[in-house]
């Protein structure tokens, strides 16, 4: 199924590890141009230079931390639009969960780290594109907030409110943009399999004496902080994402704004 992506340009913002990559080569699969905004510029021009070889479509990276203020994001976004052409597009993915513990081991550092790299990047990033959308007749952002925001997990208390928080903004967007011919939706994740989660598998496949595609899961249904039922049994895949934002970015979503779709295996519901 086609999804109306050919020839549009989208900017990533932590696309290129993860379900953000998943993201861009969805896009890339459907002949869409995409630039990739992450921390690691060389990274992130690698990858484009894989999408553009696999897929012949046309790709950039570019070196822009989207956690700090004073305009970096928004030069890198118009940088983006100089060089692909229009905007259509905008998803956001970054926004690992790390620092883990209960409420009161979570100090004011902590809480500002999940600030600036959830809410404050997610802010930054669209402030950028908007005026791009609008002036090219309407298009289309996705968010990502957590399955967690409504089943919340004890030892994420910020990385959790944080969430919750691009959740409600996304809806405000929406709605404050859907004259404008944008469309924002909210995708929700449960556990996936991505590289951020390399540093720990091993060692929970050693623990757990499984293989390493069931270590994480394996730890977190076990472990009652967590006590993380998923439904079909394993952790997503970074593609299985991207293929939904893809989607949702695409004309085949064209009546769909304002929405939260979990993707989650069917966990804690």
């Amino acid at each position: 199924m086609e999804l109306g992506l050919e020839g549009r340009n989208f900017v990533l913002v932590g696309g290129t590890t993860g379900m953000g990559y998943g993201t861009a080569r969805a896009l890339a699969g459907d002949g869409a141009n995409v630039a990739l905004l992450a921390r690691d510029g060389q990274r992130a021009e690698e990858r484009a230079q894989e999408l553009t070889t696999e897929f012949g479509i046309r790709a950039m990276g570019i070196a822009v931390d989207a956690t700090e203020s004073g305009g970096a994001v928004d030069r890198a976004v118009d940088r983006a639009a100089e060089e692909l052409g229009p905007l259509r597009g905008l998803a956001v993915t970054a926004g690992p969960m790390n620092q883990q513990g209960p409420f009161l081991e979570h100090g004011d550092d902590s809480w500002d780290w999940y600030y600036q790299l959830i809410l404050m990047a997610t802010v930054r990033s669209c402030r950028a594109v908007i005026p791009h959308l609008q002036r090219n007749g309407g298009g289309t952002i996705v968010t990502t907030a957590a399955y967690s925001v409504r089943a919340p997990k004890i030892l994420i208390p910020p990385y959790n409110a944080l969430k919750a928080s691009v959740l409600t903004l996304s809806k405000i967007l929406a709605k404050t943009h859907g004259p404008d011919g944008i469309r924002v939706n909210v995708v929700c994740p449960g556990l996936f399999d991505t590289e951020t989660n390399d540093h720990i598998r091993e060692h929970r496949a050693q623990q757990y004496g499984v293989p390493l595609e069931d270590a994480i899961y394996t730890h977190l249904s076990s472990n009652p902080d967590w006590n993380m039922r998923v439904a079909l049994g394993r952790g997503g895949r970074p593609h299985e994402a991207g293929e939904l934002i893809a989607f949702l970015l695409g004309d085949r979503a064209a009546y769909m704004t304002g929405a939260v779709i979990n993707i989650d295996g069917g966990t804690d519901f």
